[in-house]
């Protein structure tokens, strides 16, 4: 009976599984390898690198961009796209994103994106990406078309990976399949709000007592990195540590999480203390941090524009004007919008910040070549020129403006993309309705 009962579990288990597989994969196939040269004429080209090109041409062939120019001579085998009174830009990039790991944050079945514990570097967020989310045609529909999957949890939450979004498998999908070590810096601030039960005495030795040991493990990873050159760690080996190395031996970024005034603060001194390659995450404060980041030559990647002000003195437009102020201290920074589905948004949230003094170059840099500079890959992506991937599209519209961003074509290293989606299939199928009365 027993076995009978095991057995009866074991089937439902499965059935459920794979109908949760089916219900959160999407129907869209995979772009096919580019098979011929393909020609975008007549198109506003914004090349992000080289300034716009009012009417230009673009040809890219086996993934790969072979001219952009006004005067471009045109293979006599290629596809030509007639690209008339439309734009074309680089594919946007989600520096900060949870894609591939999350589905429904409701439902816990469907979120793989962290480890158990405080201190996980070995993790990596390509190993559990997932390439069927129904949520990944959703976001490229408006143009982001490369995310930065990163785990969270815990101190130091794993490493993040460069993906595009569309492919068959993690490996082919995989821009850089680790680029970038995600920290979440502790907290500096004391709380007096009602739910905290910890005075501020204790709450003050606390956030002192995470600083130390994250400062310990970092140099205990220092010394392990510098005996394993010396080739003195063969028998020993630490897979924690061993992902370690890469930030003291291969200049690999540290996502550091830090928004607040004394915690950037902290983290500058940190990245400055190891001389990491650090990149600041959030940086709602990093306006009154300036003289420092510009000093220390630390990006920020900005984590939601449309948001309300941390502090109630702050000006309701302080989250819209952040981009514009980094901008005028010649501060790198980068768009991010935290979260999965939220990163639809993205080219609306630069949209926003340019209507509150930031310059379009500067917005589309953000969206573009800033984050592929970061992440050590803009000799591949991030600008329209000549040798990089085909990862660009066409919109009828100006791609920040939420009223007429409307995407007619997307490329994926040349390979060309599904531009449909759940919610475009619905919209379809709903509009019928009223046809049919």
């Amino acid at each position: 009976m027993n076995k009978v009962k095991n057995y009866f579990s074991v089937l439902v288990a499965f059935l459920f599984i794979s109908a949760a597989s089916v219900v959160l994969a999407h129907d869209e196939t995979p772009g096919a390898t580019q098979q011929k040269p393909i020609a975008l004429i007549n198109a506003r080209i914004y090349t992000i690198s080289q300034g716009i090109i009012p009417s230009g041409t673009i040809v890219f062939d086996k993934g790969k961009i072979t001219a952009v120019g006004q005067n471009v001579q045109i293979p006599t085998d290629a596809q030509i796209v007639n690209c008339l009174g439309k734009l074309v830009y680089p594919g946007f990039i989600a520096p900060t994103s949870t894609i591939g790991l999350i589905e429904i944050d409701a439902v816990r079945a469907t979120r793989d994106v962290t480890e158990v514990g405080q201190y996980n570097p070995n993790a990596k967020a390509e190993v559990a990406y997932n390439p069927e989310s129904e949520l990944i045609p959703t976001i490229r529909s408006n143009g982001v078309l490369i995310a930065n999957v990163v785990p969270d949890g815990g101190i130091i939450a794993g490493r993040s990976s460069l993906m595009q979004l569309d492919g068959w498998t993690r490996e082919d999908i995989a821009l850089k399949r680790v680029s970038g070590m995600s920290v979440h810096f502790p907290q500096m601030n004391i709380f007096n709000a009602p739910w905290m039960r910890k005075s501020a005495d204790e709450q003050r030795r606390d956030n002192e007592k995470k600083l130390q040991e994250l400062y310990d493990y970092f140099q205990d990873a220092k010394m392990y990195s510098d005996a394993a050159k010396n080739g003195l760690t063969e028998d020993s080996k630490d897979i924690r540590m061993e992902a370690m190395r890469a930030l003291f031996e291969e200049n690999l970024p540290v996502l550091i999480e830090a928004g607040e005034e004394k915690q950037i603060r902290s983290a500058i001194t940190f990245i400055q203390k190891f001389k990491l390659r650090g990149v600041i995450v959030g940086g709602n404060d990093a306006w009154k941090c300036i003289d420092e980041l510009r000093e220390a030559n630390i990006p920020v990647i900005i984590q939601r524009v449309h948001s309300v002000p941390w502090r109630d003195e702050q000006g309701y437009d302080a989250c819209f004007t952040l981009a514009s102020k980094l901008a005028a201290a010649k501060i790198k920074f980068a768009f991010s919008d935290g979260g999965s589905w939220q990163q639809r948004n993205l080219p609306f949230e630069a949209g926003t910040a340019i209507a509150f003094g930031l310059s379009e170059n500067d917005a589309l840099r953000a969206l573009t070549l800033s984050p592929a500079e970061i992440f050590g890959v803009a000799d591949r992506v991030g600008s329209i020129e000549v040798g990089k991937d085909a990862t660009l599209f066409v919109s009828n519209g100006n791609a920040l403006d939420g009223l007429t961003n409307s995407l007619e074509y997307a490329f994926i290293q040349g390979r060309a993309v599904s531009l449909s989606s759940k919610q475009t299939r619905l919209a379809k199928k709903y509009r019928t309705r009223y046809q049919q009365k």
